[in-house]
């Protein structure tokens, strides 16, 4: 497809440039919220989510209903498929080819896919008998891609007041993820009761091909390249080690089949983008903060327990706290997650979810780095305070350097354990 043929990669004449218009929003809450109420001219429309839409355009909608109904919302939150953010992104990158990166590919092939299955997420979760759910706002209406819908993706959710991001240049102490990981350990095994039809429906993520063009030989230049970036002093010698790896570090076939390598029973659903980006926090009485919500559902899956994991833990601790503490707080979500299946049909143990942890650390953190790179470095640009940059760039550095550390350690891990296995006669194909 080229970039002519990608109608989402062209901005749109609707709102804020984008392909779907006021008329299309009016269609969708007339039919799915049962009214006759429309958005009249007072209506105030507000682009929020602190540059976290990665895929979206993220639109703070203050409706002037021409109708009077309680069961509209105050204030809701419009979410749009658009290239905006991801554009941006490529911008700071500064390649030579914008169409030849793998965030381009991740878009224009899959944008589609990634909206329709976050819809279907959210309906599935309307079915969920399930107290204190922290699992994701309330969405009010929707409107997937089809064959003759190829531009217009939106949906709106709950509005949460006073909700802040805690972005990778802010660390978390380990102890302020265990609600997190209650929440995950529920969404894990609420999962386990999916239908055919609702596994369907959610199934279709390939980080193949997704991924292919940035786990590629330029592909991983360009993501050391990213990590030396962020602070190159400190962090050279290390990416160099790490890199000269190459293409051991890529192993698809070991993430899709890890489940049956490490004799996983069956595949659980996963999150497939849960960093500190995608968890909302609210203010309590006392000052503390306390976890509100987990959104943007876009990379849903079915897969192996630990990804989910090792995307939460690289992007919200200090690389130290990380090493020091993941293990505990994987036999903390196991506990969780016992208590949520009742002990009944149990999908795997917790030594085979701390080795998928060991065995999906590469990938993950292959998958993480470009967030602590080019990302961080477009909210790094937001802020004008220079001792504040400095911090962030402090805490950035470390999380990267031991990220880059731990990834040499658990692949020479990983490679020596599969030729030991394969020695051994293990029946394997990775």
């Amino acid at each position: 497809m080229t970039e002519e043929g990608s109608p989402l990669f062209k901005n749109g004449d609707g709102l804020f440039n984008t392909h779907v218009y006021l008329e299309d929003l009016q269609e969708v809450i007339r039919d799915q919220m049962k009214t006759n109420a429309e958005l009249g001219p007072g209506t105030k429309y507000t682009i929020v989510g602190d540059g976290n839409g990665f895929m979206s355009r993220v639109v703070l909608v203050d409706p002037d209903w021409t109708v009077s109904d309680e069961h509209l919302p105050k204030r809701f939150v419009l979410k749009i498929t658009s290239c905006m953010h991801v554009l941006n992104v490529l911008d700071q990158m500064n390649l030579p080819d914008k169409r030849e990166s793998a965030l381009w590919s991740i878009f224009e092939y899959e944008a589609q896919g990634l909206h329709n299955r976050e819809v279907n997420l959210y309906e599935i979760f309307g079915k969920w008998d399930i107290d204190n759910l922290l699992l994701s706002p309330k969405v009010y209406f929707s409107k997937k891609f089809d064959s003759e819908n190829q531009t217009k993706g939106f949906f709106g959710m709950e509005f949460v007041e006073n909700a802040i991001t805690r972005h990778l240049y802010i660390n978390l102490k380990p102890y302020e993820l265990h609600a997190v990981l209650k929440a995950l350990a529920i969404f894990q095994a609420e999962g386990l009761k999916l239908n055919k039809e609702e596994q369907e429906s959610v199934t279709g993520y390939d980080l193949e091909k997704i991924v292919g063009k940035m786990f590629s030989v330029s592909g991983l230049k360009g993501i050391f390249d990213q990590a030396r970036e962020i602070n190159p002093e400190e962090l050279s010698e290390t990416a160099n080690r790490v890199e000269a790896f190459g293409l051991e570090l890529v192993n698809f076939d070991m993430v899709k089949n890890l489940n049956t390598y490490l004799g996983i029973k069956k595949d659980v659903l996963v999150h497939g983008d849960l960093w500190s980006a995608n968890i909302m926090w609210t203010e309590k009485e006392d000052g503390e903060l306390k976890v509100n919500k987990i959104i943007d559902y876009q990379s849903i899956q079915l897969g192996n327990p630990a990804q989910d994991l090792v995307r939460l833990f690289t992007s919200t601790l200090s690389g130290s706290d990380r090493r020091a503490y993941w293990e505990k707080l994987v036999e903390q979500f196991y506990e969780y997650f016992l208590e949520a299946v009742k002990d009944k049909n149990v999908p795997y143990t917790l030594e085979q979810l701390k080795e998928s942890y060991r065995f999906y650390f590469v990938t993950g953190s292959l998958l993480m780095l470009p967030m602590l790179g080019p990302i961080a470095k477009v909210k790094l640009a937001e802020m004008t305070d220079p001792k504040e940059i400095e911090e962030c760039r402090n805490i950035l550095t470390e999380k990267a350097e031991i990220i880059l550390e731990d990834m040499e350690h658990w692949h020479l891990y990983s490679r020596d354990t599969i030729k030991k296995w394969q020695g051994e006669g293990a029946e394997t194909t990775l």
